[in-house]
């Protein structure tokens, strides 16, 4: 049975410092991750794993425990936990407990540990890039038998809910999802004679740069774009724009003429041109306006609009032979192997984020993208669009949208492998063939150990 709401309880609000150390298991390491992506988890189907250790304040001790790991930090850190004392206020059965580990990553690496420690959490936030992986060893619940007529799938974005179901069950629902903008300083782009928009290919965005080059601003040149060598989220939206891409299915597309184009019109914009330049933090030199423009998150939009002393405007991605826009950011899923109590609790849990004023606020208060239809309509993100037409760009940016290809999903080397690719094109100048050519090579072993998996899980 759903728990149903009952008197208010006061919840205790704020991050202990247990929650920002985690569950106090010890830190992943490479062979953990490689165990868990090599063999599965080897558990039966009810098998229950134990449940990490944690805080639980007094006046919740009588309460099921759900513990929730998170990425987030900081200011989105705030708005979750202002979300789950919400949660707690609103109910007298669950109480959760939020354990933090800094980035997808980590969260990534600790839930490989847990694993095989047999010790999980009942729900994990997971990247768009991770949750697969975890799916194809059978370690998380299908959530399609949990909804019901007042909270069914169709209450999300028909674009999100999709990237989450694998062979008509839902294992990931979406939540603090993402696309790439294009971010241009109004402010220089009119003293340079730019049009007040973002350009429509990235062959035009060539031209404006070479319109750009030599302008100087308090008493610094201005370049027009500054480069992330460890975000290979860009390359894959712009390896689609050039009309390639990372895969179809499991074959490899790496070294296809169009993927090739991609990264040869990025080397030779910082390199033949000196258009841009590889750094070490795009968004501040953007802000600082070293840069002129840059491609980055729709969840850097409030930070940028509380920073930025300029006029800024977003627009689409350039196009190129055809659009490239990558979604991003994560989702929560339950663990396969939390008890059945727990995984109901887990539920309620979800669906409390998912719903109502917690959806809105969590949009509010963090820039992500709406994932709900109610969250879409709502009467504060339509004032919030109307107030800043640069999220309503987001917005409407998410209809030309996809989601990763297959390798980079289900292939756990295929990030780190890309990012050391356009590092070492951005930095050094690098032979895009021959850098993508390699970087093929080096995947083909990792593709071919998860390809009877991915065969039997996501094709059978």
């Amino acid at each position: 049975m759903h728990p149903r709401p009952h008197r208010r309880d006061r919840a205790r609000s704020g991050l202990t410092r247990r929650q920002l150390l985690g569950a106090g298991l010890v830190a992943a390491s490479t062979p953990a991750l490689a165990a868990c992506f090599n063999g599965g988890t080897g558990a039966a189907e009810d098998t229950v794993y134990g449940q990490p250790s944690g805080d639980v304040p007094d006046e919740f001790r009588d309460r099921q425990r759900v513990v929730l790991w998170s990425n987030w930090t900081s200011h989105n850190a705030e708005v979750l936990q202002r979300n789950i004392d919400a949660f707690h206020e609103a109910q007298t059965d669950i109480f959760c407990e939020i354990q933090i580990f800094e980035g997808y990553d980590n969260v990534e690496s600790k839930l490989a540990a847990s694993l095989q420690a047999k010790q999980v959490p009942d729900i994990s936030v997971l990247s768009d890039v991770v949750w697969n992986r975890f799916y194809l060893n059978e370690a998380l619940e299908p959530l399609t038998g949990y909804f019901d007529e007042n909270f069914g799938t169709d209450a999300f974005h028909e674009k999100f809910i999709a990237e989450g179901t694998v062979k008509d069950d839902v294992w990931w629902v979406p939540f603090g999802r993402s696309t790439p903008l294009f971010y241009f300083n109004r402010d220089i782009f009119a003293d340079v004679g730019l049009p007040d928009r973002a350009p429509e290919t990235y062959e035009e965005y060539r031209d404006w740069g070479i319109e750009l080059k030599g302008y100087r601003r308090n008493s610094t040149d201005v370049a027009m774009r500054a480069y992330s060598g460890t975000d290979d989220w860009y390359f894959q939206g712009s390896s689609w724009a050039f009309g390639g891409g990372y895969s179809d299915g499991l074959d490899m597309l790496f070294t296809s003429e169009e993927t090739i184009a991609a990264l040869e019109y990025d080397r030779a914009f910082i390199h033949d041109d000196g258009l841009g330049y590889l750094a070490a933090d795009p968004t501040g030199d953007f802000i600082s306006g070293a840069a002129a423009t840059l491609l980055q998150s729709t969840g850097s939009l409030t930070g940028i609009d509380e920073a930025a002393e300029f006029e800024y405007g977003c627009g689409f991605l350039p196009q190129q032979a055809t659009t490239g826009v990558p979604t991003g950011g994560g989702g929560l899923s339950i663990l396969r192997y939390a008890s059945d109590e727990r995984k109901q609790a887990a539920w309620e849990v979800l669906k409390f984020l998912s719903t109502g004023a917690a959806s809105v606020d969590w949009t509010l208060g963090t820039g992500y993208l709406p994932t709900t239809k109610a969250a879409l309509e709502s009467d504060e993100v339509r004032q919030k669009a109307d107030e800043n037409p640069n999220y309503q760009v987001a917005i409407d940016q998410l209809e030309i949208a996809q989601g990763p290809d297959v390798v980079r999903r289900y292939v756990p080397e295929c990030v780190p492998e890309a990012n050391s690719v356009i590092q070492a094109v951005y930095s050094g100048g690098n032979d895009p063939e021959s850098a993508l050519t390699t970087m093929q090579s080096n995947l083909e072993p990792a593709i071919d150990r998860i390809r009877s998996q991915y065969e039997e899980r996501v094709e059978g």
